[in-house]
């Protein structure tokens, strides 16, 4: 079933797959029971190679994830953008009644807002019940949905803060997708594993993005020590406030359009 040119791409062929396009040639023996049973089993309990390799370095490893894709080694690895949107699904996924990028409605409805409920109550018809549950419903499929814009912010605070490093605004992106999927991942675990008060998590998730972040700012920015520790104490409080903002504004928009 060898041909002399590729069937995707009609390019010449030598050996086994192509050198344009990496298609497989097929072969008879792809068809056979023990290829196709070694494939279910490979679906089934194997982890692909590059998701596993990608979130070691994301989890274990500073800043290598990112040095790694700027530098031009991205074969091994997901592309940032997939590790986003993957680590952002597990976040809302696992953790569907987490408060940290919207506020639930029983602390949004009695924060002593001018939010005029009877006038809202008599607009959309619904017992003020409803109205709570409809709210955090919308909130949370929010806050899941546009949580992509935080990351050209917090590409910003980098910029600002490594001006000097002549980075291109997208290498800043590379970095602040990459933080950002450690957050949601930190998040998770601190969330789901340490058993602790609510307080004590937070102190600790605080306090686990800060040392990442000392550690990434080094690897990535190749700053001295004394000014990456102050630099990460400004970019965790930068973004505490960005996450602050975030909220707020998640929780305006769906109480306005709920």
């Amino acid at each position: 079933m060898n041909s002399a040119s590729c069937k995707n791409c009609n390019q010449p062929l030598i050996g086994k797959f192509c050198h344009n396009c990496g298609e497989k040639v097929v072969e008879k023996t792809d068809f056979s029971l023990k290829t196709l049973f070694h494939q279910l089993v490979d679906g089934l309990f194997n982890i692909d190679s590059k998701v596993y390799q990608t979130f070691i370095y994301l989890l274990f490893k500073p800043g290598k994830l990112t040095t790694n894709y700027l530098d031009g080694i991205r074969k091994p690895f997901m592309k940032p953008i997939q590790v986003f949107l993957i680590s952002n699904v597990l976040f809302f996924l696992l953790l569907t009644q987490a408060d940290i990028l919207r506020i639930p409605a029983k602390y949004y409805f009695n924060s002593g807002r001018d939010l005029n409920i009877e006038t809202k109550l008599l607009q959309t018809e619904s017992t003020q019940a409803e109205l709570l549950q409809a709210y955090d419903g919308l909130s949370a499929n929010l806050s899941k949905s546009i949580v992509i814009i935080i990351v050209p912010v917090l590409a910003l605070v980098f910029w600002i803060l490594f001006y000097k490093n002549h980075f291109l605004f997208g290498m800043h992106l590379i970095f602040a997708m990459h933080y950002l999927s450690f957050f949601f991942i930190s998040c998770l675990l601190a969330i789901s594993v340490v058993s602790l008060g609510n307080r004590a998590v937070q102190v600790f998730i605080v306090l686990v993005n800060f040392i990442y972040l000392f550690f990434a700012l080094k690897h990535v920015y190749k700053s001295k020590q004394a000014m990456v520790f102050f630099k990460a104490l400004v970019i965790l409080l930068a973004f505490v406030g960005i996450t602050a903002l975030y909220r707020e504004f998640i929780s305006y928009l769906s109480y306005k359009l709920v």
